[in-house]
């Protein structure tokens, strides 16, 4: 199925509405069993706002839950906000996995496929658990899922560099039609849109950005829900994916993408907690 360009225009509440399913809690629940058994129907998001943690016991605590690897990586930043997000985005990871079973947070093992995509590598447990991880300048954000193949990415809402360029290097004719004649506000929103939507899905194929192609694009229906456009050659279907776009912050776009496999979409469950 090749697609021809087509005008989609942008029609989005004020980014300074925060999505209505965002919940506040301190703490992740304490009934493991409960919350696992929740994702057979549902796919939950745990996020946190890093530069509201700044305690230096909480921080040390954090560092002791890293691998020698993680250590090793968070050592190598230059500048302390990247350090930092870093530290309590895998903090964040290691904490949201051990709140559906009885594993400490800091014996998680992982592994990078050729993309650098993490996955669980230990210790051997019972449900399939699924994760991905996007963290921008004042959010740090985590998917899991069972089972399900799974991409999320959250940006800041920004002007910075040259987006035309970026569009059309990254992005379908249809949704380069769609940012034409837009400024401003819109243009940012329309951008971040397809940007987050497409870093998602790269991320659930367990590939980079980079990969993202122009065979595919993504349209917002008439009842706001997103679907992907593919061509035929790509071997993909549409009807096995399930994507997501929401404002977890007035300053924040966040997109989600799961291969459901022709199966019911999943509810999706967003909670800030403190790691």
């Amino acid at each position: 199925m090749h697609f021809q360009p087509l005008l989609v225009s942008f029609c989005y509440p004020d980014l300074a509405q925060v999505s209505d399913n965002v919940t506040f809690m301190n703490t992740f629940p304490t009934d493991k069993p409960h919350l696992l058994q929740r994702l057979e129907q549902e796919a939950h998001i745990w996020l946190t706002r890093p530069e509201e943690i700044t305690a230096a016991d909480q921080l040390q605590e954090y560092l002791s839950l890293l691998s020698v690897r993680e250590i090793e990586r968070y050592q190598q930043f230059r500048f302390d906000e990247d350090r930092h997000r870093y530290l309590v985005s895998h903090a964040l990871v290691r904490s949201a996995l051990s709140a559906y079973v009885d594993v400490g947070p800091a014996s998680w093992q992982f592994s990078s496929n050729a993309y650098g995509r993490p996955e669980i590598s230990g210790p051997d447990i019972a449900p399939s658990l699924r994760f991905n991880l996007t963290h921008t300048a004042g959010l740090v954000a985590c998917i899991v899922t069972l089972q399900l193949d799974c991409g999320i990415d959250a940006e800041k809402v920004s002007a910075r560099g040259n987006l035309t360029g970026v569009a059309e290097k990254l992005f379908a004719a249809s949704e380069q039609q769609a940012l034409k004649g837009l400024a401003g506000e819109a243009l940012l929103e329309g951008f971040f849109s397809y940007w987050t939507l497409r870093e998602a899905y790269c991320k659930a194929l367990g590939v980079g950005i980079a990969h993202s192609k122009r065979n595919y694009r993504f349209l917002r229906e008439s009842n706001g829900q997103w679907t992907i456009d593919i061509d035929a050659p790509s071997g993909d279907a549409m009807s096995s994916w399930q994507f997501a776009l929401m404002k977890p912050t007035t300053e924040h776009l966040l997109a989600v993408a799961m291969r459901t496999a022709d199966l019911a979409d999943k509810a999706i469950v967003t909670s800030f907690v403190v790691p």
